[in-house]
């Protein structure tokens, strides 16, 4: 393949993951500012072309699968999304965008193997990516009444990534379950440092200071 190719779907792959990065993260307004606007779905369906193509060309590269899953998971074509996702894992099983968007996909019809997966991933995945794959195993942790292991993994979160909100707002969320109220303050206090206008931070202050 040409060394210009492998750039432009690169460049595609990043961007596309940006945008499912802000969808698994949820309300990170700083993140939300980064993202691109929807594309036309002609513009889309010749994105999904393209991956499918680089599939065709290289059946044995796990990117070009988890890029074409990314695509299709964008057009709202979850359940082929996920095929190609479970290809790119078979096929390496350190691909950490693959791995990350399976365990986003399956937290509700497998939440063991979700949270294998969503570990995995941020094990595998880059500096300062970590973070989306930790806040989503908070988030599970919270949601089945785990504190505990929720505060371990949004800390881990806010040490790779502490200029995100959500790291700092699940973290605080975890430390009032514990009912550390000084603790939580502190992380809305930090997380209002990156975006002050947040009312969902700003009224946890008001509240935990009051």
């Amino acid at each position: 393949m040409a060394v210009g190719t492998r750039s432009a779907r690169g460049l595609t792959l990043a961007v596309l993951f940006m945008t499912l990065v802000v969808v698994g993260l949820g309300g990170t307004v700083l993140v939300l500012k980064l993202r691109p606007r929807p594309e036309p779905a002609s513009d889309l369906q010749r994105e999904i072309q393209r991956w499918e193509e680089a599939v065709d060309e290289s059946p044995q590269d796990d990117w070009s699968h988890a890029g074409l899953g990314m695509a299709l998971l964008v057009a709202g074509r979850d359940g082929d999304a996920t095929a190609e996702f479970e290809q790119a894992v078979a096929l390496n099983a350190k691909n950490w965008v693959a791995l990350y968007q399976l365990g986003l996909l399956t937290r509700d019809s497998d939440p063991i193997r979700a949270e294998g997966l969503l570990e995995d991933a941020a094990r595998y995945a880059p500096r300062t990516s970590k973070s989306a794959p930790l806040v989503a195993l908070g988030n599970m942790a919270l949601g089945r009444g785990d504190a505990e292991a929720a505060r371990s993994a949004f800390r881990r979160a806010v040490a790779d990534s502490p200029f995100l909100i959500d790291p700092h707002v699940g973290l605080a969320r975890a430390l009032e379950e514990l009912g550390d109220e000084k603790g939580a303050l502190e992380q809305y206090r930090e997380a209002a440092r990156y975006d002050p206008n947040n009312r969902q931070v700003n009224e946890a202050i008001d509240r935990l200071e009051g």
